[in-house]
């Protein structure tokens, strides 16, 4: 049953289809539409989803391109000397604006400790060049014997390093 629903299916658009090149007199857009066309709506055609039609997210301390509104080419950032603004400029016209305020860009870097864990690899205890202790003791298996290193953990909270453990017996990492 499920096979002829789809063959009647398929006949329709073949329909449609012929009368796209003339075989009927009626309107081939509307034999096209009336078999069901694709399947697909206008969004599918373009492309769009419910995601794409809401508005852009705001960009605020981002990096956000601005663009001549005479010629489309990119603004780029500069001081007008005279007042000591920052200010957007075209590079082929003479058109500037204000900016809306002094940051043109703002880089903030994030790293927690257990971030930091993860991309550590737990063959590093093989690497002869790194020191080990002798009285670390390890959480998982309780082997003694650990290679350790500083990583910079500069979250939020506070401006500090970490000292990472690594057991060289079973590869398990911590941070003292």
């Amino acid at each position: 049953m499920a096979a002829s629903g789809g063959g009647e299916h398929q006949q329709a658009q073949a329909q449609a289809i012929g009368g796209l090149f003339g075989d009927d007199d009626e309107d081939p857009d509307q034999q096209f539409h009336e078999a069901g066309g694709l399947g697909l709506d206008e969004d599918d055609i373009l492309g769009l989803d419910d995601a794409a039609v809401e508005a852009p997210p705001d960009h605020e301390g981002g990096l956000l391109m601005r663009f001549c509104p005479h010629d489309s080419s990119m603004l780029y950032p500069k001081e007008n000397p005279s007042e000591r603004k920052l200010v957007y400029a075209c590079r082929l016209c003479r058109y500037t604006e204000y900016a809306a305020g002094q940051l043109i860009y703002k880089n903030v870097l994030k790293k927690e400790v257990g971030n930091i864990l993860h991309t550590v690899p737990a063959d590093v205890s093989d690497d002869p060049t790194l020191p080990r202790s002798q009285n670390a003791h390890c959480g998982k298996c309780g082997h003694s014997e650990a290679v350790y290193f500083q990583s910079d953990t500069s979250d939020v909270r506070s401006e500090s390093l970490a000292l990472i453990f690594v057991c060289c017996n079973c590869g398990y990492k911590w941070v003292a």
